[in-house]
């Protein structure tokens, strides 16, 4: 076993590839994307060979077996110039592949979840409806019992990465409590239709599905009828972590670029909004740095998670008002987008500020 000396000269030594990968593909292709609305495949395949899509997975399900730092680590130095590229772990490791971990019995896991982290395979998280987002337990999809397993029919909206998914985790009514399903996408009855034009995000596929008479093994239920929603709320915990940790880094991104600003033209407000977005980014760091501490632990982070995604995401929207403020330049015009939505991934604001609030009191604003 490690001892601590060895892990942090581990990981120092991660860090000086990471930032090298970071500089020469990550950069230099951010802008290219961004104007293409395409998913970047290339990189996608180049982060799944270094092994660092799984590098926190179990080495039983080839993964790297690292502590969850190493992956907050990769999103937040991919951040601090392209947040999509970020997203690519997000979006396949902590929605995904950690939620097969986590909630599928041993073959389900064996099957899936080394082709993920070795990029053969694509997975998406697909919970939110036209008319179902902030309150899950409103949606409309549902499931039907059939012998040997279940039917599908629904619609689910902004999903990230369904048009290239092979696979879904799909939530859907079952009788009259929400389940969890994994889905061939492959099957016979489901179409997507690929979202464009986004504000933000654009180079991160986007997709609404639409499920009609889907059939599902009985085999593919992930956890127990009724209980989706429990797999969705911890799914979610590490999507906002996940969020929090992009934001970090695209904060860190924006005072790199406010810091050059100051020095070339120095004047009392370039300083100012200096200081002021240091402050963001160690308030931020202390929230982060506690949920990942009880995740590592296996300790209860929602209300860490949803703090430190309400704390990161507003702070990296008022850190990139402040770089457009001096610069519109490409980076500032993409950060300035990209963090906006990052208020609404895995939960608004508001609903995190409700979220907090209900286990500060233990009163719920909604079921």
């Amino acid at each position: 076993m490690e001892n601590l000396n060895d892990k942090m000269q581990n990981l120092d030594s991660f860090k000086k590839d990471l930032k090298k990968f970071t500089k020469e593909k990550i950069k230099t292709r951010a802008e290219k994307n961004n104007e293409s609305e395409k998913y970047d495949t290339k990189t996608a395949v180049e982060i799944c060979k270094k092994g660092w899509l799984g590098i926190s997975a179990p080495e039983k399900y080839e993964g790297g077996g690292k502590d969850p730092l190493w992956t907050y680590e990769i999103i937040r130095t991919f951040s601090q110039e392209d947040i999509t590229a970020a997203a690519i772990i997000t979006g396949q490791f902590t929605l995904v592949a950690e939620i097969l971990i986590n909630e599928c019995q041993e073959d389900i896991k064996n099957n899936y979840v080394p082709r993920i982290l070795n990029g053969e395979i694509n997975g998406c998280y697909a919970l939110t409806e036209p008319d179902a987002g902030s309150n899950p337990s409103e949606m409309k999809s549902r499931v039907k019992k059939i012998e040997k397993g279940w039917i599908l029919n629904g619609q689910k909206m902004w999903i990230t990465n369904g048009n290239i998914a092979d696979l879904a985790i799909v939530y859907a009514k079952e009788d009259d409590a929400v389940s969890c399903f994994l889905v061939d996408m492959k099957s016979k009855g489901i179409s997507k239709t690929k979202i464009h034009g986004k504000m933000g995000f654009k180079s991160s596929d986007t997709a609404e599905i639409s499920f009609e008479n889907v059939f599902i093994p009985d085999q593919n239920r992930i956890g127990k009828k009724g209980k989706g929603l429990s797999v969705a709320f911890k799914a979610l915990d590490n999507g906002r972590l996940g969020i929090s940790v992009m934001a970090l880094g695209a904060i860190e991104g924006i005072q790199k670029r406010l810091i050059e600003i100051a020095k070339n033209k120095p004047s009392q407000k370039n300083i100012e909004d200096v200081a002021k977005v240091e402050v963001i980014i160690e308030s931020c760091k202390s929230l982060i740095s506690k949920a990942i501490d009880l995740k590592s632990n296996k300790k209860n982070f929602t209300k860490y998670a949803s703090m430190a995604k309400l704390k990161s995401t507003e702070g990296a929207t008022k850190a990139a008002n402040m770089l457009t403020d001096k610069s519109r330049d490409k980076f500032a015009n993409r950060v300035w987008r990209d963090v906006r939505v990052m208020e609404l991934f895995e939960g608004t604001s508001e609903i995190q500020k409700l979220i907090i609030g209900n286990m500060i009191t233990g009163f719920k604003a909604f079921n």
